[in-house]
């Protein structure tokens, strides 16, 4: 269920190639000025990544309840037709990007035991790559029709805040020694 919500996500996390193009296509960005941003996105990301750590540690995995809602928001701003729009999308993307790429495969350790992480961990990697392939087939194919593009987005992180709600219900719930819930929050 989680790995079919990290699917979901990582569908909709626009790819920063598309907002690259978007910057020197549509905002008239210095294709010289991109790899700036995306160093500032990368920021972004180390910033998410370690707040959102800081924040499962204490509070628990309901802090990844953000995460579709961040990605919401992205190509709302990120593919906006102002600059300063699209600087706001692009840390929104990078702070997305570093809670993906760190704090959710905390639940990960949270849902499996010991020794099926290493391929519990695989298996999901399998399952956001699998999404991205399928953003990008979607981005590309909806750029032009950006209101599509930005509803289909919001109904990919609804799905995916929907199966992550489930995911963390039933870990909630799971009896006592068996295994994946314990140490949930």
């Amino acid at each position: 269920m989680f790995a079919l919500a990290g699917f979901f996500w990582s569908a909709g996390l626009v790819a920063f190639g598309v907002i690259s193009y978007h910057l020197t296509a549509d905002v008239a960005v210095p294709v010289s000025v991109v790899p700036l941003l995306y160093a500032g996105a990368m920021g972004a990301a180390a910033v998410g990544a370690l707040a959102s750590g800081v924040l499962y540690d204490r509070a628990g995995a309901a802090v990844l309840l953000a995460l579709p809602v961040l990605i919401m928001g992205v190509p709302v701003l990120a593919l906006a037709p102002s600059a300063g729009l699209v600087l706001a999308g692009v840390l929104v993307w990078g702070a997305a990007t570093g809670i993906q790429d760190s704090t959710v495969k905390a639940l990960v350790a949270d849902l499996m035991p010991q020794p099926r992480q290493g391929t519990a961990y695989g298996v999901f990697a399998a399952f956001e790559g699998a999404g991205a392939l399928a953003g990008g087939a979607l981005y590309g194919s909806l750029y032009g029709a950006r209101p599509a593009l930005i509803a289909a987005v919001a109904a990919l992180q609804a799905t995916a805040l929907v199966l992550l709600l489930v995911t963390l219900h039933r870990a909630r719930h799971a009896s006592p020694g068996q295994g994946p819930a314990e140490g949930l929050s």
